[in-house]
Order: C-alpha cells, then sequence, then structure tokens
C-alpha cells in the first residue's frame, strides 16, 4: 500500500530513516521530528505494518522570479535494503509527482545522493549549494556576535538575509522570521549556531545591530567537528571555496503554473512573444501536448494548441529540457529568440532538511 501518513503515526518512519541515514544524529532526529515534521508530508509504501520505502515533502515558501509559491524540497527519499532494485522508489516518485501536479505546484527540487537515480525522472541539476569563506579582509575587520533565538535578533536576522537575498537572486527560500527560528534549532541540534558579522559604526539605509553594521550571517554546526553550514556576506568580505557544494536538482511538475513566473527579459523588447511548445512528460502526463506560450514583459501563460492559432516560434522538448533551460540555463540552446526569455537561472537553495 502506498500512502501518506497520519500525523501521529509519522515516528513511525523513524525507523527506516535510522538503517538509511547512518550519519544523523539522535539530536538532529530528535529535532527533525519535532520540528519538520509538524507542517511534512510522508508518502511509504507498506509491507504488512512494515514501511518499506518514504519519500518526505517537507514544504518551503520560495520566491521565484516576482512571485512567491509553496514548493516541496523533497528530502529523507529511502528504501529498506532488503526491498531495493524492486521499483518501489519508482512508484513513490510517480505518486508524489503526481499528487503536486493535482496541487498546482510549479517545481520541486532535491538534493541528491546520486543524481543518475533522479535523471530518469527528468530532475535535471540546475546549480550547487554555494560554498565561500572570509577573506582575509573579513576575518581582520569584521566582528562575531551570536544570533539569539528571541525576537529581535531573529527579526534582524530575517529581514537581513531576505534583501540580500533579493539583491542577487531569483529563486531563494524566503526568509521568514519563522524561517529563522527553525533554522536557529536545526544549527542547535548539531552543537551549532549563528552569528552576526558586523563593521564598526552604522551606515544609512544599512541594517544595523548596536552600535554596528551587519555584513553578514555566518552559520556553523556539527557535534564532533564543526563545518560551516552558511555564510551569507558581501564580496568584498568573502572568497569561493575550493571545494563546490553539493548539487541541487529541479522538475517542472505544474508546468501553466510554473511558466507564469517567466517573462520577457529587459533586453527582449515590449512586444509579447508567442511559441508553439511541444513537451513530453512520462509522469505528470497533463503536461504532454502541444501549447501555445505567450510570454510577455509582466509573465507568461499557456494554452492547450488549437487550429488555426499562429505562432512567431516553435519549440519541442522534454520536461527536462524546458526545466535545464528556465531553470539552470541549460537544456536548450541555438534558438536566438531564447535571448528574449527571462529565465531563473540566478538559484540559491541551500537548505539541509
Amino acid at each position: 500500500m502506498i500512502r501518506y501518513l497520519g500525523q501521529e503515526e509519522k515516528r513511525e518512519s523513524l525507523l527506516l530513516w535510522r538503517e538509511a541515514f547512518l550519519e544523523d544524529s539522535d539530536r538532529f532526529l530528535r529535532y527533525y521530528y519535532r520540528e519538520k515534521t509538524k507542517d511534512n508530508r510522508i508518502l511509504v509504501k507498506e509491507e504488512g505494518d512494515r514501511i518499506v520505502s518514504m519519500v518526505h515533502r517537507n514544504p518551503y515558501r520560495l520566491q521565484v522570479g516576482d512571485h512567491v509559491r509553496d514548493v516541496d524540497y523533497v528530502v529523507a527519499v529511502a528504501t529498506a535494503e532488503d526491498r531495493r532494485r524492486r521499483g518501489l522508489m519508482r512508484s513513490l516518485l510517480t505518486r508524489m509527482m503526481e499528487d503536486q501536479y493535482r496541487e498546482e505546484m510549479g517545481f520541486c527540487f532535491l538534493m541528491p545522493a546520486d543524481v543518475r537515480i533522479y535523471a530518469p525522472f527528468d530532475f535535471v541539476t540546475v546549480c550547487r549549494q554555494p560554498r565561500f569563506t572570509l577573506n582575509g579582509r573579513g576575518r581582520k575587520l569584521l566582528e562575531r556576535q551570536r544570533i539569539r533565538r528571541k525576537g529581535q535578533d531573529i527579526l534582524i536576522a530575517a529581514r537581513w538575509m531576505e534583501r540580500w537575498l533579493k539583491e542577487r537572486y531569483d529563486v531563494f527560500a524566503r526568509r521568514t522570521p519563522e524561517y529563522v527560528r527553525r533554522l536557529l534549532l536545526e544549527l542547535e541540534s548539531e552543537d551549532g549556531w549563528m552569528e552576526f558579522l558586523t563593521s564598526a559604526g552604522t551606515k544609512a539605509g544599512e541594517e544595523s545591530y548596536g552600535e554596528r553594521t551587519i555584513e553578514g550571517l555566518w552559520g556553523w554546526w556539527g557535534i564532533e567537528k564543526k563545518e560551516q553550514r552558511m555564510l551569507f556576506a558581501g564580496e568584498e568580505w568573502t572568497e569561493p571555496e575550493a571545494e563546490e557544494g553539493p548539487v541541487i536538482m529541479v522538475r517542472i511538475i505544474h508546468l501553466k503554473t510554473f511558466l507564469r513566473s517567466i517573462k520577457l527579459s529587459p533586453k527582449g523588447g515590449s512586444a509579447p512573444l508567442s511559441v508553439r511548445l511541444g513537451v513530453r512528460d512520462g509522469v505528470c502526463r497533463e503536461n504532454n501536448g502541444v501549447f501555445l506560450w505567450t510570454i510577455k514583459k509582466d509573465g507568461s501563460c499557456l494554452l492547450a494548441w488549437e487550429e488555426g492559432m499562429e505562432a512567431q516560434e516553435r519549440l519541442e522538448v522534454s520536461i527536462g529540457q524546458l526545466t535545464g533551460w528556465l531553470l539552470g540555463g541549460e537544456g536548450c540552446k541555438g534558438f536566438a529568440w531564447m535571448e528574449r526569455v527571462k529565465g531563473l537561472s540566478r538559484i540559491f537553495l541551500d537548505e539541509v532538511v
């Protein structure tokens, strides 16, 4: 049987989690099952009274271009060792995406243990989690102040991160006070913390903490060995780390909803662009077909193609190719008219669970 666990049943998935993810500490799992299961959905495959496969749908509110969308971060994808290679995960992922389509969810994302698991489902690598470290100037001039898990600190941190992300990215998780509160609990579950990075004095128009200007936020965690979890700061204070972060994969789910966030680029002119769009989707079959895609300065719309319709351009793609182009800058190339379309390639997704 494939079904969603009821709220009171969610802890029954803990046994499979412990089997599949040996690296997670008891403290982290206490945090996860206390906090994240308040609002997530756990889809499972059962044999008798045993959960043999599962997928967790953890909800995030994302900024997606000019729109705010509720999107699933897919985590804890696992199958019991003695039930692997029997198609259980395929059935769960298929059911999950069919449900997401019915909910008109534009896309979902995940951080894969192996991209080869998800590529057959048209998940596409769109970015890596960014990794930076403080440069010499940052280490010398910035002071560190731990963020307390209480009202004012949380409000200031949320406001600062939201502004920092909006200035740099098209797609990111909205930094609400509740997001920051939960993030602090997550870090604390692994003996971690988050801190303001501040410079001397205050600056007009900049967020301050006491008599100092906030220049960034730094997060750490790790019970046995501390590792950097996050670093938000301006380019003048940071430098890229040599080691690249883990990849993020994305899949368009409800095509019509997703395309509402796509618009003409600033250089694309003011006249609408029309495309005869043919799409192939092996899972969300309602995405299959031929459509009239009309792209304007403030967004776009999708209509089923009918006899007598006309379009300026033509494109035939798989849903994976379309995802790669519009969310990662890859997947479709060679058409001059694509320069008129503003994709969402500036992506920042650094969530862990």
